[in-house]
């Protein structure tokens, strides 16, 4: 009776902390969906500085590539097979995180720490290298590259022209 009572409180005490988990991620989910309604794009970077990120493009391509339209999808973005697998990748591996770990067991990558740095360091070099020669071939006149003088930073450079003038 007493091992009944105690399991009992021991799982309402952890609802609430799995709710609250699931309450923080919805606001965060409802900032970050007003945040780009008022800044009027998904990219904050591109929005707050005026010039894309590594990953602009990412959306548009996808989108593209699920059309079947893969030579624009590449040309919107050059590494979003790349990015596909790596997060399809990253799912299967918290899959079978999460299988383990229901069945008592633990999990490790099938990678040593050492390869697994290696792949993120490569990863990291080669979005990298891929950006600089976007901005490169294509800033700031060819989408996605294109600059966005309505940016804060691009305002905000406009209002010290101004302001020099005087």
């Amino acid at each position: 009776m007493a091992g009944g009572k105690h399991r009992e409180k021991k799982e309402q005490a952890g609802r609430p902390a799995g709710r609250g988990r699931w309450m923080t991620v919805l606001l965060l989910g409802l900032f970050l969906f007003f945040l780009i309604e008022l800044l009027g794009s998904s990219c904050l970077f591109a929005r707050v500085f005026g010039i894309p990120c590594a990953g602009c493009g990412s959306s548009r391509a996808l989108s593209l590539l699920l059309q079947g339209r893969f030579g624009e999808a590449l040309r919107m973005h050059p590494l979003i097979l790349v990015s596909l697998a790596l997060l399809l990748a990253i799912l299967v591996f918290i899959v079978m995180k999460l299988w383990a770990i229901r069945q008592g067991k633990s999990f490790q990558l099938p990678l040593s720490p050492r390869a697994t740095r290696t792949i993120l360091f490569s990863l990291i070099a080669l979005y990298l290298i891929v950006y600089l020669v976007r901005m490169i071939l294509y800033f700031p006149h060819t989408e996605p590259m294109c600059y966005n003088p309505d940016s804060v930073w691009g305002r905000l450079i406009a209002l010290i022209r101004i302001l020099a003038r005087r």
